[in-house]
């Protein structure tokens, strides 16, 4: 769904681009310096969800500086004094500022939450514009080293690593967590991934045996990371409700002025142990208690199928379309320590998950003229809201009033909006295909490179659902049971009702799957690029979406850049997809226009 164009096709496009026009100009390169980066400004408009319906949600205008170094080259530095084990080495350093002016214009339009309910609040009811608007970021600063007499080399500083090839959905490139307050998913990852510091080594092997082009490669986050940044509405490019914080705090002060009218306990927005919802679980920001580490090894088979052999242990982020769970709610102890304190009881989580990946990738160049790939992933203990864990008071007995009555207001706020949590594992995988194809009815110069994606969630011995039709007022849905006794509940796991007060649950499914086809080709020799997607959701209503773009070089240093984006629905109430695609978008198709000036 983003822009971001596979492997397989920047290296075609970008090398035919290059052949006709020539480099895109940068700055003089001045000995081993070369400075290069562009300015650029997009606007967004959203029919909402019409189309005589629309308002302008981004006017971002975005200035990134690139620094190239070759500090060491040779064995030398400054091309004069020999450095000992070192053979070369290159500084890059990128930096990112960006304002959206569309917080300081606050134009307010009005949006509705994934049920369909308009949201209290608009654009210019934010009390943080100024600070959600402006951006200064040094994205990736780093140095690469090469040693001598050993095939060895490091990338020490902060970075994004990429691992994978699949496009818009995430599977082996799990590194770095994604910014997704940005514009969601919806642009190139290079741009959304967060950047952190951390070291990547890397062993080429050659030949290793039989395969070639074989290579170790490993990373350690010493306690950089953090999970996948999302935001609530009012904000364009949120989770489509408003933060659950404000309704607990309101709800939990309403309860102590029924339980405990002069007792005074009130709480804030604060979580149990300042925990931050979508930005800090309960771990300090240390290599002790939060490093995360990988490895992989690759190489090509004697039949020309290169593969990878993949392992991750870090923090669950929380930007592959899972359902985890962000929060959990606390034992009865702690709850009552955490409403003593003024702290809502409940605790951001980002746990530990073991990932052990696998992806081929072959091109077929006899029958099929066909690129396969493939990449498969298993997960170890996936965090999941269980609603069968809610809180209870009373059990066990616990004795004081001043406990009793906190455990009273904790299970009366608490009991079927928030849950804790159980671990599961998970399968995932993509299987794919890239083929340029000739279409003469499309363009007679050129051929049509297609890609095609299919993507799969499996969630091992995931609990049954009792209540599997929650807007049915018979039993187990009606009457005194809960509406969903069993199961675990996703990302908007409370009970919601759409504007004609039917409730609505969203329950993870067992299967979980997602196909997209893209197109692209070039024209006037690179000049015009138009890009075509095609997103389908077979599992949650089909809905879908489509995109259309293309880029316009209007010199090789000025690119003119046009895209529509449709979200489709088949079905009128909310769809609870994991993927974000039309139910979390819905009502939010979009026209956009940005114009790029390279330096």
């Amino acid at each position: 769904m983003g822009a971001r164009v596979p492997r397989a096709i920047t290296l075609t496009l970008v090398g035919l681009i290059v052949l006709d026009h020539g480099r895109a100009a940068a700055l003089p390169r001045y000995g081993p310096f070369e400075v290069s980066g562009n300015i650029a400004a997009q606007e967004l408009i959203r029919f909402n969800p019409d189309i005589d319906k629309y308002a302008l949600v981004q006017q971002r205008n975005t200035f990134k500086l690139r620094v190239d170094y070759q500090m060491f080259e040779n064995g030398q530095v400054l091309q004069k004094y020999d450095v000992p084990f070192i053979d070369r080495g290159k500084v890059f350093i990128l930096y990112r500022g960006v304002y959206d002016s569309v917080y300081g214009l606050t134009p307010g339009f009005s949006q509705r939450d994934i049920y369909g309910n308009p949201i209290s609040s608009r654009l210019d009811d934010l009390s943080n514009r100024d600070a959600i608007a402006f951006e200064n970021e040094l994205r990736e600063a780093y140095i690469d080293l090469a040693f001598k007499q050993i095939p060895f080399s490091l990338r020490l500083g902060r970075q994004q690593i990429v691992w994978g090839e699949t496009d818009n959905f995430r599977m082996l490139d799990r590194v770095n967590a994604l910014d997704l307050s940005w514009h969601l998913q919806q642009e190139s990852w290079d741009e959304l991934r967060t950047p952190y510091w951390m070291m990547k080594g890397l062993w080429d092997f050659r030949q290793l045996g039989p395969l070639s082009n074989s290579f170790f490669e490993f990373y350690w986050n010493p306690g950089d990371w953090v999970p996948a940044k999302r935001v609530f509405q009012p904000r364009p490019w949120s989770v489509p409700f408003e933060s659950p914080i404000p309704v607990l705090v309101d709800n939990f002060n309403k309860a102590f002025q029924t339980f405990a009218p002069k007792k005074g306990f009130t709480v804030s927005s604060t979580l149990y142990n300042e925990t931050q919802l979508f930005r800090q679980g309960d771990y300090a920001r240390n290599p002790m208690d939060n490093s995360q580490v990988g490895a992989r090894f690759s190489a090509v088979t004697p039949q020309g199928v290169q593969f990878t052999v993949n392992y991750f242990y870090g923090r669950e982020n929380g930007d592959d379309g899972t359902n985890t769970a962000a929060f959990s709610i606390l034992n009865q102890q702690d709850t009552i320590a955490a409403l003593k304190a003024g702290q809502l009881p409940i605790e951001a989580i980002a746990p530990y998950v073991h990932t052990f990946g696998f992806s081929l990738n072959y091109a077929e160049d006899e029958y099929t003229q066909t690129v396969y790939r493939m990449e498969t992933i298993y997960e170890l203990g996936v965090p999941f809201s269980d609603s069968t864990k809610t809180y209870v008071a009373n059990k066990p007995p616990i004795t004081g009033l001043t406990d009793r009555t906190l455990d009273r207001v904790a299970a009366a706020v608490l009991s079927n909006n928030a849950f804790g949590v159980s671990k599961r594992d998970m399968w995932k995988g993509m299987l794919a295909f890239d083929r340029p194809t000739w279409i003469r009815a499309v363009n007679r110069k050129a051929t049509v490179l297609i890609l095609g994606q299919f993507f799969w969630h499996y969630l091992v011995d995931n609990p049954n659902i009792l209540c599997a039709k929650p807007s049915t007022d018979k039993e187990p849905c009606g009457g005194q049971f809960n509406p969903q006794i069993k199961g675990f509940r996703g990302s908007f796991s409370s009970s919601g009702f759409t504007s004609g007060g039917v409730p609505f649950i969203d329950k993870v499914r067992d299967w979980e799957s997602l196909v997209t086809l893209a197109a692209t080709t070039f024209y006037k020799g690179g000049k015009i690029v138009p890009f075509v997607v095609y997103v389908l959701d077979p599992v949650n209503s089909y809905n879908m979406e489509v995109i259309w773009m293309f880029d316009y070089f209007i010199t090789n240093d000025i690119i003119l850049n046009l895209s529509q984006r449709y979200f489709i629905n088949t079905v009128d109430h909310p769809v609870f997809e994991t993927w974000g695609v039309a139910g979390t978008n819905r009502g939010r198709s979009e026209t956009g226009i940005r114009l790029t000036f390279q330096f």
